[in-house]
C-alpha cells in the first residue's frame, strides 16, 4: 500500500509470467488446500515474458487468486482456471473462479477504491486490493478488465506488453 501511495515505480523488466503465476499460487497455497480448491493452469512453454515488475505482478496476481476463492460459495470446493495466451505484441493473463460472476452494477464499480462486496465486517474487504490491482497493471502499461465467463463465474484478464528480449529477465 505504500509504494502504490507514494507511487513508487518498479522497475520494468522481462518477468516470466507463468512463474509469476506459479511463485502467487505458492504464496497462497496453504489457503488453496484448506479449501479444497482445484487450480487449472498450464504454464506456458517456452517460458513467456511480459514488461513489468514481477514482485508487483505477483502481488496483482495474488489478490486476484484471492478473490476467485472469495467468489465461490462456501462449502464447495473452489475451481480456479488460469490461462495464458499470446498474440505477437501482448500477453493476456486470464484468471477465471466458478462463482456467481459480476452484476452489472459491480462490473461498473469493481475496480473503484474502497469498494467492495464483502461484508462480514470481519476486517476483510477494504475494497482496495483491484483498485491497487488496477494501478499496478496501468503503471506497467497494461490492462486489467473484468467480465463474466459465457458458463458462469467471473473473468479477470491482465494485458501487458510482450516482452522478447530476455536477457533483461529478472
Amino acid at each position: 500500500l505504500r509504494a502504490f501511495a507514494r507511487n513508487a515505480p518498479e522497475q520494468a523488466v522481462a518477468a516470466p509470467i507463468g512463474q509469476v503465476v506459479e511463485d502467487a499460487l505458492a504464496l497462497i497455497a496453504g489457503r488453496l488446500r484448506d479449501e479444497r480448491a482445484e487450480v487449472r493452469f498450464m504454464p506456458p512453454s517456452p517460458p513467456v515474458h511480459v514488461l513489468g515488475g514481477v514482485v508487483r505482478l505477483q502481488q496483482v496476481v495474488l489478490n486476484i487468486l484471492g478473490n476467485a476463492l472469495d467468489a465461490q460459495a462456501e462449502g464447495e470446493a473452489p475451481v480456479i482456471e488460469i490461462l495464458i495466451e499470446t498474440d505477437a505484441q501482448q500477453v493476456m493473463l486470464s484468471v477465471r473462479d466458478h462463482g456467481p460472476g459480476l452484476s452489472d452494477a459491480i462490473r461498473g464499480k469493481v475496480f473503484d477504491p474502497f469498494f467492495t462486496t464483502k461484508t462480514d465486517g470481519g476486517g476483510e474487504g477494504m475494497g482496495l486490493g483491484l483498485s491497487i490491482s488496477y494501478g499496478i497493471i496501468r503503471s506497467f502499461g497494461g490492462d486489467l478488465t473484468a467480465t463474466n465467463h459465457p458458463d458462469g463465474g467471473a473473468v479477470f484478464t491482465i494485458r501487458l506488453a510482450r516482452a522478447d528480449d530476455v536477457e533483461m529477465a529478472a
